[in-house]
């Protein structure tokens, strides 16, 4: 299946590098000259769309540039059978060496706009996600 923008569904390029939807970035202050830090906000807000898994629709952040899809600890409960979860565990780390220690993961595939996908759900603590999935 080949890949194309999440926002306009062109296929020659990624939502990332979307020319119809607008960043406003305003670099941070450091005193490291090596280190440019910048926080963008899109105009329009967040990308929340709602993605069917099992039998119940869920409401997920769009993250077109993950590498990983991220799913509540509750969630997961309430739409996969826990005996069917992989029982391997994965240490995620982000920024500010922050680390969280999954509880498993599943696959499954769901279709968004006509488009299918087929993914792996890392089930993430309640603690540290604050979305139903990414």
């Amino acid at each position: 299946m080949p890949r194309k923008c999440f926002n306009c569904h062109s296929p020659n390029h990624l939502s990332y590098n979307c020319s119809k939807i607008k960043k406003d970035s305003e670099p941070a202050t450091s005193s490291n000259s090596e280190v440019q830090s910048y926080f963008v906000v899109l105009q329009k807000g967040l990308q929340l769309r709602d993605i069917p898994i099992g039998e119940k629709t869920i409401s997920a952040l769009i993250d077109t540039c993950s590498t990983v899809s991220l799913i509540h600890e509750d969630v997961s409960t309430k739409i996969v059978n826990q005996q069917k979860l992989s029982k391997k565990y994965n240490a995620l780390s982000g920024t500010g060496k922050s680390h969280v220690l999954t509880k498993g993961s599943f696959e499954h595939d769901f279709v968004l706009d006509e488009d299918h996908y087929s993914l792996t759900w890392y089930i993430v603590p309640k603690l540290y996600l604050n979305f139903e999935v990414i």
